[in-house]
């Protein structure tokens, strides 16, 4: 009796072995990448969006150089306006000449590749912040192959101006930590709407994914 109770023990034991390597068998087949040796890691997203998104993130760096970053210098980190069918460079201390919204956009990506979160917050006017929480904290961020491209201007009786511009980008090594919607080296065009007041100020007052 003991030996048949033994038999069937052993041939039970058996069955859930071979039952749970046919599930860990399959499981490593469908998703090979657990156990991949990765720098990266991965997060869903949905930024500017109601759709989920997954990338994998390079590490996150708080004290990132992106001049230190070889590859990063040798890209292409100037600022382009795009007004009609010319798109051109602006150049360091010409930001002037092309108008108080496109200064600022200037602005708003030297603050970004600083990885300056408390001064990006202050770039936004009260009704974003309705829809949209101020950032925690990102990391400096390596942006190249800018572009900004003016849609809409126009001038208000109370003194205040309202622009309309698609805006593109990439992120060199993106961490995820400002834009968790978008993979490194890649890029999705914005829309963005801002608001000038006459003593200079621009703020965002709206950023969507662009739509035709």
């Amino acid at each position: 009796m003991d030996a048949k109770k033994q038999k069937k023990r052993k041939m039970l034991i058996g069955i859930i072995v071979v039952t749970l390597l046919g599930a860990l068998s399959w499981i490593l087949l469908e998703n090979p990448q657990i156990f991949e040796i990765n720098h990266k890691s991965g997060k869903p997203t949905s930024m500017y969006s109601d759709k989920l998104y997954s990338y994998n993130f390079y590490p996150t760096d708080y004290d990132l150089d992106p001049t230190q970053d070889e590859r990063y210098m040798q890209y292409d980190r100037y600022v382009y306006y795009k007004n009609g069918a010319v798109s051109q460079a602006i150049l360091e201390g010409e930001e002037e000449d092309y108008g108080p919204a496109v200064k600022f956009f200037t602005e708003y990506f030297k603050t970004v590749i600083a990885g300056d979160t408390e001064t990006y917050n202050t770039y936004f006017t009260d009704r974003y912040y309705e829809d949209n929480d101020p950032y925690v904290r990102f990391a400096p961020q390596m942006i190249y192959n800018i572009e900004v491209e003016q849609l809409k201007e126009q001038s208000n009786d109370d003194g205040t101006m309202n622009w309309a511009f698609n805006v593109t980008y990439m992120i060199h090594r993106n961490d995820g930590t400002f834009r968790n919607d978008l993979d490194s080296d890649s890029s999705k065009k914005l829309y963005f709407e801002l608001i000038g007041w006459p003593d200079g100020t621009v703020k965002i007052d709206y950023i969507t994914y662009y739509k035709r």
